[in-house]
């Protein structure tokens, strides 16, 4: 396949309002231009807008853009003159053309509303919708998107589909209920597809899985379409993993053998802090599967949801090496307004995919370090906190910024994938946060992980549900990690104790008890986070408890702010809130609450500290270290005999985000904007880091220098480390490693 030995470097051009304002100034030839100087060897364009207008000519389907210069066909060949492959995007859900001859097709909520892709305000009733949902249940699938993706490809000769926004999804504000989903589901189920969304009733159940079944047929017929016209073409999903509930994740975890790839938008990043770029484009990868297939990851070339102004250069730089670092590829995207109002960013992107085509030989190829994987799983997300995923995204990300902050090599892997990810030689360490819901075989395997040398860390309500929903009414594994599941203490505060005499010595330097739980940010009917403060009892059998769990005096706290601050600490409970244990060869760490999660809404070091200080002194040594501030991020990789080390460097000013704390009863007017959101403006260089390299890793005699800037960077030999000084990293900087010639 073409994409397989090659480094992709994608410009995403889009052309996107119902006027076409900009339209008719940009021609196959302008685009092709702009990709040959931004260095884009991938351009991805509409062949179909949401408007149901198509950017080629011949089609049968819908009527050609009325304004628009561009012929696809014309840019699919200017472009492989210049070794450019072209990706046309098409099947986007909203289309108003069809609503418009088909009203009834649209997908309808239960009151019978249109569901639109668009945004409207809560409380305005929405008439003759911009971007209304169209059902994939409808004749529609038939008649408009699957003919609509052959069409595209054979009439433009694309290299590529991209099926962009294609949104069918299960959550009760989403969910549609025209009258083809009813009469669809009784007819595979033989009951009326149920009116709410409720995990405790079975035809909930069966229409939550059915609306993934509807996706994934849709999704498998336009594949074989495509393929029809070109069988060499790349198929791609947009999976939004940071958007819509996360439900594009767990479609992607169910049609991997389905996709070729997958694009995963990002435009969440720029309310989101450093880090989600690398998370969402590993998560991606986990969920994919196949490492050969491609993830396409977006840093826009506009800020937040403002496409018309180009951000500060350092943000477009600092995303485009974030993705090329944790394993992605970039895939920059601009807009008609801004290439014509405000195109600065364009530079920047350029500059940026000029390096990257420098040093492509170094990223085609290249296979991570592994050390630490946190474990990601479609069922707990999507069955266990089908209402409140952001719980388990929480403790996932969590884990991820820990182990970002700390500089290990870390990776996420699906559970889908555990009988092969399960070995102590490829993962040294598994981290299963709060993963609610594990199979049997998935218990077995973990065990024969764990006894062949393995070191699982688990935490809160680990495996307590199978899949089919019943509960084992223990948590898995408690044999081996040493301790009896008694039921989950609810509370709303907790505190994780310390001061536990012969294990005291794992926290020196620590309190005595470290805080768990918070105030709700909503704080409608409760003062506190829900679940964020709950408490397995985790009575101690075999395991070394390294910590308890121990009360707050109070439901909430008096001091400072009466109900929103965290109680005092009270009476220290005979039960373990952190165990250790050895079973066979392997190594397990217990944590009884959501250990994951506080770090990931709170960021206290204190949280770090629980899981890194008893992790780095039982775990196998790391492969790769860095010494040198969190603001460092790291990402190593193997090539052959050559070590790549990426650091991306995010020392950078104040950036701020900001957003509500939530009301009260008697809440004033605010003082300041509740909502802020400034970019990174600087990057501030750091100096002096040094690189640890296990000398395991390495064979011979070995140089280390960086191929963007040509530099040399003193090494030397040291406790078992080859040592690499970084005097400085600006932006970015590529360390490789390898022998000299």
């Amino acid at each position: 396949m073409w994409w397989r030995d090659r480094f992709l470097r994608v410009l995403q051009f889009n052309i996107e309002d119902p006027y076409g304002f900009f339209a008719d100034k940009i021609t196959a030839k302008s685009l092709v231009s702009l990709a040959k100087k931004v260095h884009a060897n991938v351009l991805i364009v509409f062949a179909r807008d949401g408007w149901g207008r198509v950017f080629y000519e011949g089609s049968r389907l819908y009527p050609r853009h009325h304004n628009s210069a561009l012929d696809v066909g014309e840019l699919v060949s200017l472009a492989r003159e210049e070794g450019i492959r072209v990706i046309v995007m098409a099947a986007h859900t909203a289309n108003r053309y069809i609503y418009r001859l088909h009203p009834s097709w649209a997908q309808r909520n239960i009151d019978g509303e249109v569901l639109v892709l668009e945004h409207y305000p809560r409380a305005t009733r929405i008439v003759d919708p911009h971007w209304p949902q169209i059902c994939p249940n409808s004749p529609a699938l038939d008649q408009f998107f699957v003919p609509e993706v052959e069409e595209a490809v054979r009439l433009t000769g694309a290299d590529g589909l991209l099926l962009d926004s294609f949104r069918y999804f299960p959550d009760p504000q989403r969910a549609c209920f025209c009258q083809y989903c009813r009469a669809k589901f009784k007819a595979e189920y033989g009951e009326e597809l149920p009116s709410k969304i409720d995990m405790e009733d079975e035809a909930s159940r069966h229409a939550w899985e059915w609306r993934y079944k509807v996706n994934l047929r849709a999704i498998e017929r336009m594949r074989k379409a495509v393929k029809r016209a070109n069988p060499e073409a790349l198929y791609l999903y947009n999976s939004h993993p940071a958007g819509w509930a996360g439900r594009g994740n767990i479609v992607v975890a169910r049609a991997r053998n389905i996709l070729d790839g997958v694009f995963a938008e990002a435009s969440e990043v720029d309310v989101r802090g450093p880090g989600m770029l690398s998370i969402i484009t590993k998560l991606t990868r986990a969920l994919l599967g196949d490492p050969g297939k491609p993830v396409l990851v977006s840093r826009n070339l506009f800020y937040d949801l403002r496409p018309v102004q180009s951000p500060p250069d350092p943000t477009i730089k600092l995303g485009v090496w974030e993705i090329v670092a944790a394993g992605g590829y970039p895939q920059a995207t601009i807009f008609s307004s801004q290439f014509f109002t405000d195109p600065r960013a364009v530079d920047v992107v350029a500059s940026v995919y000029e390096e990257l085509e420098r040093v492509e030989d170094y990223l085609v190829g290249r296979e991570p370090i592994r050390y630490i994987s946190v474990i990601f799983d479609p069922d707990t997300h999507d069955k266990h906190y089908w209402n409140k995923p952001e719980y388990y995204i929480g403790e996932v990300e969590g884990f991820a910024l820990m182990l970002m902050h700390s500089h290990l090599p870390w990776s996420i892997v699906s559970t889908q994938d555990i009988d092969r990810e399960a070995d102590p030689e490829k993962n040294p360490v598994l981290i299963a946060g709060a993963t609610t819901i594990l199979p049997d075989d998935v218990e077995e395997s973990l065990r024969a992980y764990i006894s062949e040398g393995g070191f699982l860390v688990a935490t809160h309500e680990f495996g307590t549900m199978r899949p089919d929903f019943t509960y084992r009414e223990a948590v898995i594994l408690q044999d081996i990690l040493g301790f009896n599941y008694e039921g989950t203490l609810r509370f709303g505060f907790a505190y994780i104790h310390l001061d536990t005499g012969e294990a005291r010595d794992y926290w020196e330097g620590l309190p005595q008890a470290v805080p768990i739980g918070d105030h709700s940010v909503v704080f409608a009917r409760e003062r506190v986070e829900p679940r964020l403060g709950e408490v397995v009892r985790a009575r101690i059998t075999t395991g070394k408890p390294l910590a308890y769990t121990r009360m707050g005096r109070s439901a909430y706290g008096y001091e400072y702010t009466l109900g929103k601050s965290t109680p005092a600490p009270d009476s220290v409970l005979s039960l373990a809130a952190i165990a250790y244990n050895t079973y066979g060869e392997g190594r397990t760490l217990y944590y009884s609450f959501r250990l994951g999660a506080h770090y990931s809404r709170l960021g206290l070091p204190d949280y770090a500290h629980l899981l890194l200080r008893p992790l780095l002194r039982h775990a196998p040594k790391p492969p790769v270290r860095l010494e040198g501030p969190e603001t460092v991020h790291m990402e190593a990789y193997r090539k052959e005999d050559s070590i790549i080390v990426h650091l991306v460097n995010h020392t950078t000013n104040q950036r701020i985000l900001s957003a509500p704390t939530g009301p009260s009863k008697q809440s004033p007017p605010g003082f300041d904007p509740a909502y802020r959101v400034h970019p990174t403006r600087t990057i501030i260089p750091v100096r002096g880091l040094t690189l640890m390299i296990d000398e395991k890793l390495l064979d011979g005699d070995v140089r280390a220098w960086n191929p963007l800037s040509g530099d040399e960077y003193a090494t030397r030999r040291e406790d078992g480390w080859l040592k690499v000084e970084v005097p400085e990293v600006q932006v970015h900087a590529m360390v490789v490693v390898e022998p000299r010639a």
